[in-house]
């Protein structure tokens, strides 16, 4: 929520710089404020399409988050009559309007998008593509995270670190949370291609980017419940705010969890040997022993308060 409403905020603030798309002979301004480093490399455009390999008809199911000008937009267009759009920013909306009329175009934050609703009223999972925003990737991920059952494939252009935390395993410095997550929740993940900075514009500094694809499981393949997810991720936060110390440790400095350490190993399977592990130690194996003893310690003791 914070975020959305930063953006909306810097959204309505002046200072825009003029870019322009020559294949269109159109014009825009770039709101700095959506941290727009718009996509302009034909070679980047083309595996980001060729990797999204949607078989809806007409593409009725593709999703463009965050489309700017339009320079990914053509090349899926043509490939995908019936796809649709969501753009924040209202000139790069009456851009697309008046460059791409038959291209069905919302105006609204990629953070608000209602995944389920979307895939519902398409006829099946999405197949998402995008560009993030470097200002709001963290947000964006988690976003398509909790819809991810909404999902089929997500094809996405991000800053190589971002990267690096999605496709991390124990043994890499970035693995944490969102690897984690990602892992449990996807069938497959892979890095396509890495993306200089001159593929952008403007160019970002000293940044470098990368395009990942990522085929998401649907909820009754998780190993998983909703309810459990959602304390997995409660006990990833708490584990990796402090990397080097053992999980025991790091669940008990939040309140909510404290009093279910001591009372964890006769809900855990082997012992509960993970509670004196590392959160980086951890395979996410692991992670979900340790989200299942939570939950059914978490619903035994509300059954006896019942």
């Amino acid at each position: 929520r914070k975020e959305r409403r930063r953006m909306n905020r810097k959204l309505r603030s002046r200072g825009r710089n003029r870019v322009s798309d020559d294949d269109k002979g159109t014009s825009m301004s770039r709101n700095k404020a959506l941290s727009q480093n718009l996509l302009v490399d034909p070679g980047t455009i083309n595996r980001m399409v060729d990797a999204l390999q949607d078989s809806s008809p007409g593409g009725s199911r593709v999703l463009e988050l965050g489309p700017g000008l339009g320079a990914l937009t053509g090349p899926l267009l043509e490939s995908y009559p019936d796809m649709v759009a969501v753009e924040l920013d209202p000139q790069a909306v009456g851009q697309l309007r008046q460059s791409m009329p038959s291209l069905e175009v919302v105006e609204g934050s990629l953070l608000d998008v209602d995944f389920a609703k979307m895939a519902e009223d398409r006829g099946g999972r999405l197949s998402v593509i995008s560009n993030l925003p470097f200002g709001i990737t963290s947000s964006a991920l988690y976003h398509l995270l909790d819809a991810s059952e909404h999902i089929e494939r997500a094809v996405l252009l991000v800053q190589q670190e971002a990267a690096d935390r999605i496709l991390s395993d124990p043994s890499r410095r970035k693995y944490g949370t969102m690897a984690i997550e990602f892992g449990l929740r996807s069938s497959f993940m892979q890095q396509i291609a890495a993306v200089p900075s001159i593929a952008f514009d403007p160019p970002p500094k000293n940044t470098k980017s990368a395009v990942v694809q990522i085929d998401f499981r649907q909820d009754d393949e998780l190993p998983l419940s909703a309810f459990e997810m959602k304390v997995l991720r409660n006990c990833l936060q708490a584990g990796f705010e402090d990397r080097n110390l053992p999980l025991a440790a790091t669940l008990s400095k939040r309140r909510e969890l404290r009093e279910l350490v001591p009372n964890l190993r006769d809900y855990c399977e082997g012992g509960a040997n993970w509670l004196q592990k590392k959160p980086l130690e951890l395979a996410p194996g692991k992670w979900v022993h340790a989200a299942r003893a939570m939950s059914q310690y978490a619903l035994a003791e509300e059954e006896g308060m019942g």
